[in-house]
């Protein structure tokens, strides 16, 4: 009787496969019930103890369902077996204190079922799958169950336990004590990643050992439609199952086991349930009409238009544009209006296996499974525009069917229809918040590991001297790498402008800095003998066209051409291949103090000490003009239609350059310089008494200036010497993202400073005098230049940098 008990205990012990216990039986409450079932020493009891027993086992057994005490109670079941010169052995081997651990190490990493639900009521036993069986030995071990073969796993031997709709666990992190996570969510996010890594067997096994499925049989039917092009079949599954697709925002994801949302949603949010079917229908029906018109039904376009989408009255402005587009007669004229905007899309077909989708084909069961849907290889899509396509027109019409599941998403609540990439998506907010708590991240390729959180030091802040560059006979003005990061362009008091290109040239430390001006020329040489080669700047051109100082630089943004201003009043631009004066400009009366140009490269503005602003043209014609204060600096929004400017008086000015206004924003002191980020949102301005304020334009620019201007910078920059400026002092944005702020100062040091906390990170000493002009290359987030009245110029590394 105790092996037929063993064996039956054996026969209910748990199947780990794919990490989710079965439903068990614990074994303490078999010993438990054997030990108090009226056995008398002679092994004999009547049929009504057995009864007895048997009721009482079955009333504990539903009781201790779902606890976490089966580990425990396994221990004292093997113990109780065991006989005493067993027991001594184990001691003496140290198995049992392998147990022990073992035990510990499985009550902190409890399965879902059981810490789930501690602490709640007790959960109801979940279904078990027909054909259920196989290898017990095999999958009752965790351990082994990672090493079953898939044959031996197929879907018919696989055991389904349906997670209860109430099942969490606890968000074990920093600052979130007592959060929880529903399991379900979980799973279906696993499920997700699965099929987008190439593994859709394992995700079916998934699916069918926990018996949650990624997306219900309705949703399923809605994708399935949407990409056959089933467009009346998808217009039908919406209207009947609205409160189902659309109102289940407040409330769990029920996976297909009959529940409905009918009886869960009040009243109150029918009016949102059916704005909600409004704008999902004008989707659709959209994809319908667009592809109706690139395959030249215009009949069926236009009753589309007319019978389906005007009456839903929604998104009119949209109507209006489709309704322009009755002149397109194939795909390619739908591109070229761009039918579907110009917004990058982030769900286009893969060609590649490791992005299979989950198949939407309408399975049956709890646990059906889903089969992988992948695009066709020959597929090509360009993110940008749905319509440049290598793959053709059929490629194409796929993709815009994917990008329709992606709109869809935003109007199906997500407990219905995951977010694409769920898991991508979280983990891209774990590293991006441990990046966050780092000041030194300065990296553009980091492959961040899941494994251990992110860490960095100041390293990776450029702070060794790599090269002096010394061309110049006078104090170094401005200073201004291109665009490519591959030259750099300095201005001096002694009226040369000096292009410097990066090249490779022999190992030497002739231009570096040791700290105490020695240099002894010494070369470097490899293991054969040659000399080793690396990247130094030398001179490209020398131009010579000004008559007195250069007060300022700037690249054209294609990189062929680049302005110098200064004193002589004149305006010159250069051929930077050439060498060669393009053209020169002479309108100004007074030093010429800054320049910019606009996105196309063939315009750019000057600003003047002569109060004016002139806009010029390549060709040499002046564009517009301006007059207002004396100005210091100008500078031009990545888009071409915003100009800011800076004067000697306490504030600056935003030019809109397409409505011909001006507004001013008021500064605490005069501004000396100033500089855009590259997206031109952010705009940093050095005062006149050696403090840095940061302002925060992005709200204003976004809203095409409809909303206020800011009226307080966002930070201040604070560690250099705090005195009434004599110089113009310029700082810039640098590093991945622009995380830092690099200005020079009047100290003779560079001072780098966290962009978005306002830390001072690095104060960097080598120049001998004033530093007038610092430039961060747009490429290599590990290399700056700083130009100083010293004469020269400093070529800014990290400490591990081969340069």
């Amino acid at each position: 009787r105790t092996r037929r008990r063993e064996k039956s205990s054996r026969a209910r012990l748990p199947l780990f496969a794919l990490g989710l216990p079965a439903l068990h039986d614990s074994p303490s409450s078999v010993m438990s019930s054997y030990r108090r079932g009226g056995i008398d020493r002679k092994g004999k009891r009547s049929r009504e103890e057995e009864v007895e027993e048997e009721e009482f086992e079955e009333r504990e057994r539903v009781e201790r369902l779902w606890r976490d005490d089966f580990d425990e109670a396994k221990e004292e079941e093997e113990e109780n077996l065991c006989s005493n010169t067993q027991r001594r052995a184990r001691r003496e081997t140290g198995k049992s204190s392998k147990r022990r651990e073992r035990k510990r190490v499985g009550r902190e990493d409890k399965s879902f079922g059981h810490q789930a639900n501690m602490g709640q009521e007790t959960v109801p036993v979940g279904k078990t799958g027909e054909g259920s069986g196989g290898d017990d030995e095999n999958l009752t071990n965790p351990l082994n169950a990672a090493n079953v073969s898939s044959s031996s796993l197929s879907l018919e031997n696989v055991q389904v336990r349906h997670m209860h709709p109430d099942a969490t666990r606890v968000l074990d992190v920093m600052g979130l004590s007592g959060c929880r996570y529903k399991c379900r969510e979980l799973v279906r996010v696993v499920e997700q990643a699965l099929y987008t890594l190439g593994y859709p067997d394992v995700a079916k096994h998934l699916e069918k050992a926990s018996g949650v499925d990624l997306h219900s049989q309705r949703v399923q039917k809605l994708q399935e439609g949407c990409l056959s092009g089933k467009w009346e079949e998808v217009i039908k599954l919406i209207d009947q199952e609205k409160r189902d697709l659309f109102g289940s925002s407040a409330r769990d994801y029920l996976e297909g086991n009959g529940a409905t949302a009918s009886s869960t949603l009040g009243p109150q949010t029918s009016g949102n349930i059916e704005e909600s079917v409004k704008r999902a229908k004008f989707l659709v029906l959209e994809q319908k009409y667009l592809e109706s018109l690139s395959s030249g039904n215009v009949m069926d376009a236009l009753l589309c238009l007319r019978e389906e989408i005007t009456p839903l009255e929604i998104n009119m402005e949209r109507l209006h544009e489709l309704a322009s587009l009755m002149r397109c007669r194939s795909w390619q004229d739908l591109v070229e209006c761009k039918a579907w905007g110009t917004t990058s899309s982030s769900t286009t077909p893969s060609t590649s296996a490791a992005a299979q989708a989950p198949s939407l084909g309408a399975n049956e069961g709890a646990g059906a499974s889903v089969t992988p849907l992948s695009a066709p290889a020959d597929t090509a899509v360009n993110n940008s525009n749905l319509g440049l396509i290598v793959g053709g027109a059929s490629a194409s019409k796929q993709a815009s069917r994917q990008q329709l599941l992606t709109k869809l998403q935003e109007v199906i609540p997500s407990s219905v229809m995951l977010p694409e990439n769920r898991l991508e998506s979280l983990l891209g907010q774990a590293v991006a918040h441990q990046v966050s708590h780092c000041m030194y991240y300065n990296k553009t390729d980091t492959t961040f590991s899941l494994l251990s959180d992110y860490a960095c030091g100041p390293e990776q802040i450029p702070s060794r001297t790599a090269q002096v560059l010394d061309g110049h006979n006078e104090e170094v003005w401005h200073v201004q790498f291109s665009n490519d990061g591959k030259m750099l362009a300095s201005a001096s008091a002694d009226g040369t402008c000096i292009i410097w290109e990066l090249a490779e040239v022999a190992e030497s430390n002739n231009n570096l800095d040791f700290g105490n001006g020695s240099s002894n020329g010494s070369h470097y040489y490899s293991e054969t003998g040659e000399p080793r080669k690396t990247k130094k700047f030398r001179v490209m051109h020398e131009l010579l066209g000004h008559k007195k100082p250069i007060a300022f630089v700037c690249w054209s943004p294609n990189d062929k051409y680049l302005l110098t201003c200064g004193n002589d009043n004149m305006l010159n631009v250069w051929d930077v291949e050439k060498g060669k004066l393009h053209q020169k400009y002479e309108k100004h009366v007074d030093s010429v103090t800054s320049c910019a140009w606009l996105p196309d490269s063939e315009k750019f503005v000057s600003g003047s000490i002569d109060k004016h602003i002139y806009m010029w043209h390549l060709d040499g014609r002046c564009i517009r003009h301006w007059k207002g204060s004396r100005i210091n600096d100008l500078a031009i929004s990545r888009n071409g239609k915003w100009m800011v400017s800076t004067s000697n008086e306490k504030k600056f000015l935003l030019y809109d350059l397409v409505k011909d206004t001006e507004l001013t924003v008021q500064e605490q002191e005069s501004i000396i310089s100033l500089c855009l980020s590259k997206q031109s949102d952010l705009l940093l301005v050095n005062l006149q008494n050696q403090k840095i304020h940061l302002w925060d334009l992005n709200d204003f620019f976004a809203s095409q200036g409809t909303c206020s201007l800011p009226t307080e910078p966002v930070r201040r920059y604070r560690g250099q010497q705090e005195k009434q400026g004599r110089y113009v002092i310029r700082s810039c944005f640098g590093g991945s993202n622009e995380a830092f702020v690099v200005s020079g100062s009047e100290d003779s040091q560079v001072y780098i400073w966290h962009q978005q906390k306002g830390e001072l990170l690095k104060v960097l000493s080598g120049h001998s005098g004033t530093v007038n002009a610092v430039t961060w290359n747009p490429v290599d987030p590990y290399t700056f230049a700083s130009a100083s009245d010293d004469h020269s110029i400093r070529i800014w590394v990290t400490p591990n940098t081969n340069k």
